[in-house]
């Protein structure tokens, strides 16, 4: 229990540091980057710090991952370094009790990074959105966060309301434009099943519009017709874009809404599953990086030690990598896409547990 303290204690304290290490880079590098604010708005250093400082949360919970690669190969090294290990061994530790507290600690960290990027993300990334529009553009903020049954005062005398917005692949569904007289009445309607943005203009499939100031009749009805609408851009490019901030229920709801409307909905399914393998990720390094640093041989060096590690953790991240690709295009589920890497690197590290712990090194 007091080697298990120990390492715990060890390992938390070379995280922080080294968390803290990528986060300091990583915001002057935004503070560096935001600097054109001055000269663009006006803002003063200290708003763009504020406005950078409070994409924190976001920038910890994407730079984890190398951070804990980091930190294990450190905390194990140290170890190694000063026999801590050989002599556990040597007393009747076993190296699956090692893996065992690893285990434990990537299972803390991984929690924490799911609560951060379910719970915190989204609320920190309106306050700052809110933040950028109001103390450093200086102009009003009012976002349109909905992604369905979404109602659009375009002008005084018309209202739009569309089922399902797509930001992404900019797709309207079930759309119903009202236009009203100056006395309040509805004197004409416009709907259309789906509106496809093809890069210039909007096609328009199943277009209908009627007449209602005295007998309501439809006046026009195409199968499709393009047309060029700034109601529509902007309906797209003022809706959050970034699906990586919506929570679990909200990824949830979109994937039947968009299975109920023939939509694809597999860049949506991507993220929900994501939302379990980022956190999951962080054991499989974790477990991947320990019995790579681990040497009981007199000819070690550190710095091997320390290069195949690292090797070993960023081969994950490109295993990642590539298989979210695949799984955007298409060419396997979102699920595997999100999970492939896991089950393939699980294995080997079971692998490599066992040989170290009935090998010779």
């Amino acid at each position: 229990m007091i080697f298990n303290r120990y390492l715990i204690k060890l390992f938390f304290r070379k995280l922080i540091f080294v968390q803290l290490f990528i986060l300091v880079i990583y915001t002057s590098f935004l503070v560096l980057q935001h600097t054109e604010y001055i000269g663009e708005y006006g803002s003063s250093v200290l708003e763009i710090l504020i406005f950078d400082l409070m994409k924190t949360p976001y920038s910890l919970y994407q730079t984890m991952p190398v951070a804990v690669i980091a930190a294990t190969i450190f905390t194990v090294l140290a170890m190694v370094k000063n026999h801590e290990i050989l002599a556990y061994v040597s007393l009747g530790g076993r190296i699956r009790n090692i893996a065992a507290v690893f285990f434990g600690a990537g299972l803390v960290v991984g929690i924490f990074l799911f609560f951060i990027g379910e719970y915190v993300n989204p609320k920190i990334e309106y306050a700052r959105d809110k933040y950028e529009k109001e103390a450093i553009e200086g102009k009003e903020y009012n976002p349109l966060g909905e992604l369905y049954d979404l109602w659009v005062k375009e002008s005084d005398n018309r209202f739009i309301n569309v089922s399902v917005v797509d930001p992404v692949d900019k797709v309207l569904v079930n759309v119903v434009e009202y236009f009203y007289n100056s006395e309040g009445k509805i004197v004409k309607i416009v709907d259309f099943d789906r509106g496809i943005y093809n890069g210039s203009e909007w096609i328009l499939k199943d277009y209908k519009v009627y007449d209602t100031r005295n007998i309501p009749k439809m006046v026009d009805n195409v199968s499709s017709k393009a047309v060029k609408s700034e109601a529509y851009n902007n309906i797209v490019s003022i809706i959050n874009s970034n699906p990586k901030l919506l929570t679990l229920d909200e990824l949830n709801r979109l994937i039947g809404l968009y299975r109920s409307k023939g939509l694809n909905a597999d860049k949506y399914k991507l993220l929900f599953y994501n939302k379990f393998a980022h956190p999951l990720s962080i054991i499989v390094l974790i477990l991947l990086i320990v019995p790579l640093t681990i040497s009981f041989s007199r000819q070690h060096s550190y710095i091997t030690l320390a290069a195949r590690a690292m090797f070993a953790g960023f081969g994950f991240w490109l295993a990642v990598a590539s298989c979210e690709s695949m799984g955007r295009a298409g060419i396997i589920t979102p699920f595997l896409a999100n999970f492939i890497p896991h089950i393939i690197f699980s294995v080997l590290i079971v692998f490599m547990f066992y040989k170290k712990e009935y090998g010779n090194n």
